[in-house]
């Protein structure tokens, strides 16, 4: 079976209204070079490989991890401030049964990833997988600041520099055990824009 025949069962289990290739679609606009298939597939993998690690297989909340990596981005143009909160729009108005928990929690996962502060137990399973990219080596944190500044490049140099220096600034006190290349990655863009 594929990821894409898999995602597909997923959402017709809970009644989603979405077509898989037409969300992934959405992934692929031509315009994301970070938030992308690419970053999509990679959150899948993870979730997949931890599913096959854990002992006791909790198949609701591997659902509920798939759908959050599914649609957490699926609204995205850089700049807006808003598009967690449309990604989660999008997820709930495609829900036949938004009142559902399983999903309302998928809901707010979503919507935790604006700033990665989770607000329940399922929030904090995907902002760590959302955010693995931090964890990584720098050759991959490389490429992750080359695709995230082609996404923000409009706002110009001196406005993305300032933003993208705060950002990886706050994140070596979150993530102190990459904090060796995360400094690295810091002086980049301090001297690269």
């Amino acid at each position: 079976m594929t990821i894409e025949d898999e995602l597909q069962q997923i959402l017709d289990r809970y009644k989603i209204n979405a077509h898989v290739q037409q969300l992934i679609a959405m992934w692929d606009d031509g315009t994301r070079h970070y938030h992308n298939t690419t970053h999509l597939e990679d959150l899948v993998r993870m979730i997949k490989e931890d599913k096959g690690k854990e002992a006791a297989k909790d198949t609701v909340q591997y659902d509920q991890l798939m759908l959050a990596a599914l649609f957490h981005d699926i609204v995205y143009s850089p700049g807006r401030k808003d598009n967690e909160e449309l990604s989660a729009a999008m997820f709930h108005r495609a829900c036949s049964n938004p009142d559902d928990p399983i999903l309302q929690e998928v809901h707010q996962a979503i919507l935790d990833t604006k700033l990665h502060v989770a607000t329940i137990p399922l929030s904090a399973k995907f902002n760590r997988y959302d955010m693995n990219i931090v964890e990584r080596d720098f050759d991959e944190l490389l490429a992750w600041e080359k695709g995230i500044y082609e996404e923000f490049k409009g706002a110009g140099k001196h406005a993305y520099k300032l933003g993208r220096l705060a950002f990886l600034k706050s994140l070596l006190e979150q993530y102190p055990h990459n904090r060796e290349n995360l400094e690295r990655l810091t002086e980049y863009v301090e001297n690269g824009y």
